[in-house]
């Protein structure tokens, strides 16, 4: 007998930002009742179940998944004091929904992890990283991911996914609010799972942003893999240092960078680096190329143009590929490296997922019998760019 899981409307009710009270108006369930069976009160019957599901158009198999709940406060996201708060819930619940369905799919495909790497790389000490040390764990993580000691980046996202990190684009973080996250990306460092998940969140942007995003998160999932007590604000620093060193080695970054160089400069390295402006500014101010007063100076210059928000130099956004292939092996057919097909209503039941999620994740799925007029609902993409002009 399926038994359903009163956790699960909770974190249905995150995800889509519903109140007790709307949930009541679709369904006939009494606000009292539906408390009760969220406390365990009452019994979470499948009749409650079926009226739920239908209200939210998602499976019915979605309320009876037992997946560990996972903290936000465990996620590295960051937020102002002023980020609304069921922003923050929406953010943690779809990442839960999603490492978990990753992680399913990992056990049908018998998928092993390849990353004792990170273990054996990862920092141990409560104390703030140098900027040396953290300088010498992006180059050894460089060599983990059998990228050279220097030079540009091609693909981030296709580097990632080589060892078996999933890059996924997600719904949440896209609603219309005087407040944001400020940050487009979110892991889980402490999560012991084969396939980890980087998540970065639907809205507006740019490769180059992208880019930094992705790799700040892989920051987050090597230096506080076991130092989860440093302030969030520690643990973002170290994360935005990890990211610049990554992407523009040290060793590089002295020899295209000069105490003096103009705006110009950091326009050519962008073009040939896939970094913005004004992080390069950063990084370059990081390693004390460049004076504080110097660094400022740019940093300006790059306000009155109007860079803060369009940067110039297109960066090609990098699309993911290897949840589209997971979910194709186990579920579908592969139809090609960026194509996979799939029988939306049926995995949808099997991972417990609304194939809209499904989609989004994937960066767009094939639905058998499309062909015949069968199309389950999909949301809007996220519209990244390749240029911020």
């Amino acid at each position: 007998m399926v038994e359903y899981n009163p956790d699960r409307i909770v974190l249905m009710r995150r995800l889509e930002k519903k109140t007790q009270a709307e949930l009541t108006k679709g369904t006939g369930i009494s606000t009292a009742k539906i408390s009760k069976i969220q406390n365990r009160i009452v019994p979470f019957t499948k009749e409650d179940a079926e009226k739920i599901a239908t209200c939210v158009d998602y499976p019915l198999s979605f309320f009876s998944m037992d997946d560990t709940p996972t903290p936000p406060t465990e996620l590295t996201y960051r937020r102002s004091s002023k980020t609304l708060v069921r922003e923050i819930n929406a953010v943690s619940a779809e990442y839960e929904i999603m490492a978990g369905t990753v992680r399913r799919i990992a056990e049908r495909l018998r998928m092993k992890s390849h990353l004792q790497w990170i273990d054996d790389i990862a920092p141990r000490d409560g104390t703030p990283l140098s900027m040396e040390k953290i300088n010498h764990i992006a180059q050894e993580t460089r060599r983990y991911l059998n990228l050279a000691d220097t030079g540009p980046v091609r693909n981030v996202t296709r580097a990632l996914e080589r060892v078996g990190i999933a890059v996924m684009p997600m719904h949440s973080s896209g609603e219309e609010s005087e407040y944001k996250t400020t940050s487009e990306g979110v892991s889980n460092p402490t999560l012991d799972t084969p396939v980890p998940v980087i998540g970065y969140l639907g809205r507006n942007n740019t490769g180059d942003r992208l880019r930094f995003t992705k790799v700040h998160e892989l920051g987050h999932m090597i230096l506080h893999k076991y130092r989860i007590h440093l302030t969030r604000q520690q643990m973002e620093n170290e994360a935005h240092q990890f990211a610049g060193a990554f992407l523009m080695p040290e060793d590089d970054a002295r020899a295209i960078f000069a105490k003096n160089d103009s705006i110009s400069t950091f326009v050519d390295a962008k073009a040939g680096w896939g970094i913005s402006i004004s992080a390069l500014v950063m990084r370059v101010s990081a390693l004390n190329l460049i004076e504080p007063k110097r660094a400022k100076s740019l940093q300006v210059q790059i306000s009155m143009r109007g860079w803060k928000k369009h940067e110039p130099v297109a960066v090609s956004v990098e699309s993911p590929l290897l949840f589209k292939q997971m979910i194709g092996q186990a579920y579908g057919t592969v139809v090609s490296p960026t194509e996979s097909r799939i029988d939306s209503f049926a995995v949808s039941n099997k991972l417990g997922v609304p194939f809209r999620y499904l989609d989004i994740w994937a960066d767009g799925l094939q639905e058998e019998g499309r062909q015949y007029g069968f199309r389950e609902p999909r949301f809007k993409k996220p519209e990244f760019t390749a240029s911020s002009n």
